[in-house]
């Protein structure tokens, strides 16, 4: 298949753009702040923490229905809410900064009543639950 002047011309310009700003990059003249893949990162470190943080929610559920079932009820909505939040940055949606700004509330409240047992299964959901609020907050900034 045989380019025309014009395309070829044009192929060779984004060519020569795409080099040009990789040579910029590399002399760091571009910064992050030009670099869209930054918020990208913190998104997808958001959807792995909430899915992280649902599996060890969904731990405490059964852990602590018995004996706290309160804590049991608080890390159940905060599963829901995880799972909710990492499906919606995973479908690119534009309702998942809102998303995230629930999952984190959901996520300190439901760490700080796991901070209030000696149990084992509470101690890695806290610690989850913070690392999850932890990464909405970047995914947001």
């Amino acid at each position: 298949m045989e380019l025309s002047n014009l395309s070829r011309r044009g192929l060779i310009g984004r060519l020569l753009g795409v080099a040009g700003i990789g040579a910029l990059a590399s002399v760091g003249m571009l910064s992050a702040a030009d670099d869209p893949k930054p918020v990208q990162k913190h998104v997808a470190e958001c959807a792995k923490k909430c899915r992280e943080c649902a599996e060890l929610c969904s731990a405490c559920v059964v852990c602590c229905k018995k004996d706290r079932p309160e804590c049991a009820k608080l890390c159940e909505a905060c599963h829901s809410m995880c799972l909710a939040c990492a499906s919606l940055h995973e479908q690119h949606s534009k309702l998942s900064n809102e998303a995230c700004v629930l999952c984190e509330k959901l996520c300190l409240e439901c760490a700080l009543s796991c901070e209030k047992s000696n149990k084992e299964c509470c101690k890695e959901c806290a610690k989850a639950c913070r690392e999850c609020a932890a990464a909405c907050k970047a995914a947001r900034a």
